[in-house]
């Protein structure tokens, strides 16, 4: 995306000055030379035109009142050559989408709506609504100028905190949170439906809703430090002091939830910043917070110190804020959250999320400007880009992970429901018959199916970014794929005796997802020729698929060198060791004890490994355990999953199946008896 920052400077403070002809400010724009500004109305004037804006006029009045405001803003814009020169270069030309950054000094310039300005004759889309435009589509942000915000660490696991308040009158929180609880839908964890503690602890791994918040209970919650979201759901409304009109939201009182506290922007800001109870020295910063309130945009009057409540939360350091100038209808609040937080929780550019937000409100809310009515307020990580695919690959790998929980507990359950049917009927232990309600089951199947396939095409589409991490990627999807095979074998069990065809169906969709696996393995080592961990897993796919006869010694012998490579980089419980060298040695003593078994398989033309790697992947892993946790699945695997998939691949392909499999089904178990429970970590 390319940024254009286009920055108003006057003299003076940031207050107690009306806008005026007579006022001039200096617009810096790129490297093009400064240039001399000024607006074309009275302060009085402008304050006419935007009650126009109020909805209190006839829609006839109004449309009018827009399209000369849309007029003058765009006289404005096109005051400033370097601006000119900058969107000049993409007029006439389809291009990617551009950030116009607008950086204010003075308060009263946030009383303009540039948000509604048209396309000057040499901007792209000439005539056309400038942020609405196809040509080249248009971000537009607000930024205060005077504020240092530090570095920003855009969050890769969020978490929201929605504050609802109807101190104000009704607002529509039904429809908020439904719109939210559908955006977490792809990274929840399956839960027992019947189960109400459990489903409430999914939610808030996600969302926490506060329901008639007060400034007492909305401190407490912002005070844990855990929330990178904030979403304020209430009404804006309007404060008329000495000084002129300003705006705040109406929260509950903390003593009488039935009174009305009103918070202005700078207390608002000091709530949603306070110390971290965990460290009373750090301030809280949430990363994005959300504002559906009419007016929390409003700057109102600039007279006196202050500025609206949007306005006031960015310059107390919070990166992304985003509120309405105008009223907000209760529909266009709905398509907000929607489009924002199903964009953000999925890792997508805020930047792109504000173009299609405005699109989207300008098609699903007609008869309205709410589109216009939306203003960001924003300071974004130079490196926000580099940051934005790490939180896709991670969001990307939460929602596999979801969907693989989703289709693993379904299995579980039905199996277990079978194997107690089949312990009533007395058919013995080892055979399983049908319930009778097999469409019912395929229907739930199906459902978990089609959340894996959408879970495998979010980390999917990661792979088209410029600075993707390939390796990593091909490494999770082939991951994800081998998970799938286990829960496709397991579903066919479920239809043991019921389905035939069923079965048959996803024995073939396990065999598949298997060589998929296998794929993506060759394709991660391909990206990264140094990590072994890839070339061993394809291996071990091979031997499962194909036979022992199709794994090349060399590759073994290459993997067996490379892991033991990985083994000289340093002490792992040295003082200097990071995460990241521990995790490498852990993956690599892994790796080796996998050769180990595969060599007991034959074909490899060398001696045996040792197998002390047991006791030093746990030394190494020391109390994560996470690795443990992966060794003792992948060991499981050795034990349960790929002698039968052996047997029927073999089967498929006319070969018998390799009788060393049971001294390695044997050597597996001794392994995975002897690692410890992860539980033991913790």
């Amino acid at each position: 995306m390319r940024t254009v920052t286009l920055e108003f400077l006057r003299h003076g403070p940031p207050h107690n000055q009306l806008l005026s002809p007579l006022t001039r400010y200096m617009a810096l724009c790129g490297n093009h030379q400064p240039a001399d500004v000024v607006v074309p109305f009275e302060h009085a004037q402008l304050l006419t035109r935007l009650r126009a804006l109020l909805y209190k006029d006839s829609l006839e009045t109004r449309e009018l009142q827009l399209a000369e405001t849309a007029r003058v803003m765009s006289e404005v814009l096109s005051l400033i050559p370097g601006l000119v020169a900058e969107l000049a270069d993409f007029a006439g030309e389809q291009s990617g989408p551009t950030h116009l950054r607008l950086i204010f000094s003075a308060n009263e310039l946030a009383l303009l709506p540039f948000e509604l300005a048209n396309a000057a004759s040499a901007f792209p889309g000439a005539g056309q609504s400038l942020a609405l435009q196809a040509q080249v589509p248009m971000c537009i942000t607000r930024e205060v100028r005077r504020v240092s915000y530090g570095p920003v660490e855009w969050p890769t696991t969020p978490k929201i905190l929605v504050a609802v308040s109807s101190a104000g009158g009704a607002v529509p929180a039904d429809a908020h949170l439904l719109a939210l609880r559908k955006v977490i839908e792809p990274w929840m964890f399956h839960y027992d439906e019947g189960n109400q503690a459990e489903w409430q602890q999914r939610i808030e791994e996600h969302l926490t809703v506060i329901p008639r918040a007060s400034v007492e209970t909305l401190l407490q919650a912002c005070a844990s430090g855990v929330y990178t979201h904030v979403h304020l759901l209430a009404h804006g409304v309007p404060v008329d002091r000495d000084d002129g009109r300003h705006y705040g939201l109406a929260l509950h009182g903390s003593q009488d939830p039935d009174s009305i506290d009103i918070v202005d922007g700078a207390r608002l800001a000091t709530l949603l910043r306070p110390n971290a109870k965990a460290k009373m020295d750090t301030l809280v910063r949430p990363a994005v917070v959300t504002i559906a309130a009419c007016d929390s945009g409003n700057i109102g009057s600039v007279i006196g110190a202050g500025a609206s409540i949007a306005h006031s939360l960015h310059e107390a350091g919070i990166p992304l804020v985003i509120a309405s100038q105008f009223p907000l209808s209760f529909a266009a609040s709905v398509v907000m959250v929607q489009v924002l937080y199903d964009g953000l929780l999925g890792g997508f550019d805020p930047r792109l999320l504000l173009i299609d937000v405005r699109r989207q409100l300008k098609v699903r809310v007609p008869g309205t400007h709410d589109w216009a009515s939306i203003v960001a307020y924003a300071s974004f990580p130079p490196d926000l880009d580099r940051q934005l695919v790490k939180m896709r690959i991670n969001r990307a790998a939460r929602s596999i992970e979801a969907a693989l929980n989703y289709a693993d507990r379904i299995t579980q359950s039905m199996w277990k429901t079978l194997r107690q049917t089949t312990s009533r009927r007395g058919t013995g232990s080892g055979t399983v018959t049908g319930t009778g309600q097999g469409p019912e089951k395929a229907l739930v199947l199906d459902s978990a199916k089609e959340k894996l396939k959408n879970a495998m095409a979010r980390m999917q589409a990661v792979l088209g970014s410029k600075d993707s991490e390939r390796s990593l990627i091909y490494g999770l999807l082939a991951s994800a794929e081998k998970r799938k095979a286990e829960i496709f074998w397991r579903a066919a069990d479920v239809f043991a005796g019921s389905d035939t065809d069923r079965i048959g169906m996803y024995r073939d969709e396990a065999l598949s997802s298997l060589e998929h696996s296998r794929d993506y393995y060759a394709l991660a080592f391909q990206s990264a020729r140094s990590e072994s961990w890839a070339l061993v897993q394809g291996m071990a796919l091979t031997a499962v698929l194909d036979g022992v006869v199709r794994i090349k010694p060399d590759e073994w012998e290459l993997a067996r060198l490379l892991s033991e490579e990985d083994l000289k980089l340093g002490e792992p419980q040295s003082i200097s060791a990071t995460p990241d060298l521990r995790q490498r040695q852990a993956w690599a003593h892994s790796n080796l004890l996998e050769l180990y078994l595969l060599h007991l398989l034959g074909g490899t033309g060398r001696p045996p490994l040792r197998d002390d790697h047991l006791e030093e992947v746990v030394r190494v892993a020391g109390r994560d355990a996470t690795e443990i946790h992966s060794i003792r699945r992948q060991l499981s695997r050795y034990v349960e999953f790929f002698p039968e998939v052996r047997l029927e691949a073999a089967m498929r392909k006319n070969q018998v199946r390799e009788p060393q499999w049971d001294a390695v089904v044997i050597s597996a178990r001794e392994m995975f008896s002897r690692l410890p429970e992860p539980a033991s970590f913790s």
